[in-house]
C-alpha cells in the first residue's frame, strides 16, 4: 500500500452562472470510485471554492491509499457554487490511477462533456509532520492605483522536477487581508510532504497576490526559499519581495515550527499527539534520504517489456 497525492485544475470552463449573474464560482469532488460489486464509492474530498473563474487552479491537495496492481478510478466532479440554491454542475471526468502514476511528469489532461478541460497530477506521498509558520508584509507596492489599496494574499508555490519536466504547482493559498499593503496574515500550517516531499532544503516560491473579483488577480512579488530556511531564519527575519527584479516590500517571518513524529512505529493516534508537543529547533532538522520505489521508477519513465514462450514440442506430452 502507498500513500499518493492528487492536485487538480481547470481550465476553460462552462459558465452555468446564468444571464446577468456574473462568472460562475467552482469548486471540484474527488470521488474513488467503485471497482467491484461488494465496493461503494468514497468521497475524498473537495477544493476550495474559487471566486469568478473558469480556469481555477485549486490549492487543495487530496491524499489517498493505492495498492499497486489494484484498479482505482477517481472521479472530478465541478459544481458552481449557488447560495441558497442547488450547486450546478460543470462537468465531470475520471481519471485512471495507473494511468495517472505511467504518465510523464504524473500529469493528465481531460476534456469534459460540458466544455474545458481538467489537468490532474498525481505523485507519491513522502516525508511526514507540519510546518506552522506566521508571516506579515511590510511596504509592499501597491497595485490598486492612488484611491485605493490592494488586498493581499499569498501562495505556496511548489516545483517538481518530473521524466516531464519541471512543474510548479500551488499547495497552499492564504486568506486575504483588504485594503491593507502591511497584512497581517493568519498563523497557517502545512504538510511537508504535500511542501517539499520530505526534503527540507527543496526550495519553493512564496508569491504575493492583489485580490481581483473577477479572479484575475496582480502579482505583487515573489521570493524563493526553503523549509530550512524558514526554520533558521524565523523570528522576525525580514525577506526582500521582488518583482520583475524591482524591490517590492518584505515579508516578516514571526513564526516558523516543525513539528515531527519521533517513531514511525507509533500508532496513529500517538503520533498525532507527539506531533502537536513537539517542536524542532534548526539543529534539530534530518537530512532525508528516501530510497527508490516502483512507484518512483513507474511514474519516472521506466518501461518494463514481458515476453512469454510456450514450448509446444513432443517431448513435454499433449499440449491439447
Amino acid at each position: 500500500m502507498v500513500k499518493l497525492e492528487l492536485s487538480i485544475e481547470a481550465k476553460n470552463l462552462k459558465n452555468v452562472a446564468g444571464a446577468f449573474k456574473g462568472t460562475s464560482d467552482p469548486f471540484a469532488v474527488v470521488t474513488q470510485v467503485a471497482t467491484t460489486a461488494d465496493e461503494r464509492p468514497r468521497v475524498i474530498g473537495k477544493t476550495e471554492i474559487v471566486k469568478n473563474n473558469l480556469s481555477p487552479h485549486w490549492a487543495k491537495i487530496f491524499t489517498f491509499e493505492y495498492q499497486l496492481g489494484t484498479p482505482a478510478k477517481l472521479a472530478i466532479n465541478i459544481f458552481d457554487e449557488v447560495r441558497k440554491s442547488d450547486n450546478k454542475s460543470m462537468g465531470s471526468t475520471v481519471f485512471e490511477v495507473d494511468s495517472l502514476l505511467s504518465a510523464r511528469g504524473g500529469t493528465k489532461t481531460k476534456k469534459i462533456r460540458n466544455g474545458g478541460t481538467v489537468t490532474a497530477v498525481i505523485r507519491k506521498s513522502q516525508g511526514a509532520g507540519v510546518l506552522r509558520f506566521k508571516m506579515s508584509g511590510e511596504g509592499l507596492k501597491n497595485q490598486e492605483g492612488f484611491l485605493r489599496k490592494s488586498d493581499p494574499f499569498f501562495e505556496l508555490v511548489r516545483r517538481d522536477d518530473t521524466a516531464g519536466g519541471a512543474t510548479f504547482n500551488t499547495v497552499f493559498r492564504s486568506e486575504v487581508v483588504k485594503d491593507n499593503l502591511s497584512p497581517d496574515w493568519k498563523q497557517a500550517s502545512i504538510e511537508l510532504s504535500q511542501l517539499c516531499g520530505g526534503n527540507f532544503d527543496l526550495p519553493f516560491f512564496v508569491k504575493i497576490y492583489d485580490h481581483e473579483s473577477d479572479g484575475k488577480h496582480e502579482s505583487m512579488g515573489q521570493f524563493e526559499t526553503t523549509v530550512n530556511a524558514m526554520v533558521q531564519g524565523a523570528g522576525n527575519a525580514s525577506i526582500p519581495v521582488k518583482l520583475k527584479g524591482k524591490d517590492a516590500g518584505t515579508v516578516v517571518l514571526h513564526k516558523a515550527e516543525l513539528s515531527l513524529p519521533q517513531s514511525t512505529e507509533s500508532s496513529e493516534e500517538g503520533v498525532e499527539e507527539e506531533m502537536a508537543q513537539m517542536s524542532v529547533s534548526p539543529s534539530a532538522i534530518p537530512r532525508t534520504a528516501n530510497k527508490p520505489t516502483f512507484i518512483d521508477y513507474v511514474s519516472g519513465g521506466c518501461q518494463l517489456n514481458v515476453t512469454v514462450a510456450i514450448d509446444f514440442t513432443g517431448s513435454n506430452g499433449s499440449y491439447c
